[in-house]
């Protein structure tokens, strides 16, 4: 089987208003393209109103050219800073009487990107449900689509939600704005007010346990105050009521703290 060279698509901004030195712009980018990706790549011009996937921008930023004798990249001079979507060369030319000029330019690659972000004004310590949540998308040649976590489709986005439902917030969430994960507590296992199955093994071979009703929201791990009636066993040496602390061991339930 033989295979066919990748194939690339780019729409050219910003280049001469003169045609003869406009294919010279277009020619130093398909070599930078070319380096970037495979020297038998082929560079081909977007179709106006196409939609093809390997799509780039390209940019001239800085694309001077005196005259047309300069011909040849200096491969040694070319610097490359990248970001997720966009990559910015900076390179020098040079023509046959070794005169250099320095260029600058910016290819995009042009994606359709998701991310969570607020349905509504999330106010700090809110837990977040679903209704809380909205998957909204940009595309990557925007210079506001900068999301610090993005998806590459509208279901990977929408099976993320899960992991971020359940959770407080530590900060206060604007409508539209990027939810960050790191402003979110872990899973909220146990919720205020719901009834709490609190246990107590004072040794190996005996657990006592009890209902109560949780008076704050928590995590595994975290400790919680719980309003107790009594304990189930009354021959327990240990049997307290009123609130009680618990340290959250699973959902809806803690292990008695003991002092």
């Amino acid at each position: 089987m033989i295979l066919s060279p990748p194939q690339v698509y780019v729409e050219y901004k910003d280049l001469s208003k003169d045609e003869g030195i406009a294919e010279i712009q277009k020619d130093f980018i398909v070599q930078i393209i070319k380096l970037n990706k495979q020297n038998d790549t082929i560079v081909i011009d977007k179709i106006i109103d196409s939609n093809n996937d390997n799509l780039f921008i390209a940019h001239c930023i800085q694309c001077n050219l005196p005259n047309l004798s300069f011909n040849e990249i200096i491969p040694s001079t070319i610097k490359r800073n990248k970001s997720n979507f966009s990559s910015e060369y900076i390179f020098d030319i040079k023509n046959d009487s070794n005169s250099k000029i320095t260029w600058k330019i910016q290819l995009i690659e042009k994606k359709k990107i998701y991310y969570l972000a607020a349905k509504q004004n999330i106010s700090i310590n809110s837990i977040l449900n679903e209704k809380d949540i909205d998957v909204l998308s940009c595309s990557t040649e925007e210079s506001k689509c900068n999301p610090n976590h993005f998806y590459l489709s509208n279901k990977e986005a929408e099976n993320s939600i899960l992991n971020f439902k359940n959770k407080k917030s530590s900060n206060q969430i604007r409508v539209g704005q990027e939810i960050d994960p790191k402003w979110l507590s872990q899973e909220i296992l146990i919720h205020a007010g719901e009834k709490t199955k609190v246990t107590y093994s004072p040794n190996r071979s005996l657990i006592i346990q009890t209902f109560g009703k949780s008076l704050s929201n928590a995590g595994r791990g975290e400790t919680i105050r719980v309003q107790i009636s009594d304990w189930f066993d009354k021959s327990s040496v240990l049997h307290p009521t009123g609130i009680i602390e618990g340290i959250v061991i699973a959902p809806g339930e803690v292990e008695y703290a003991t002092k």
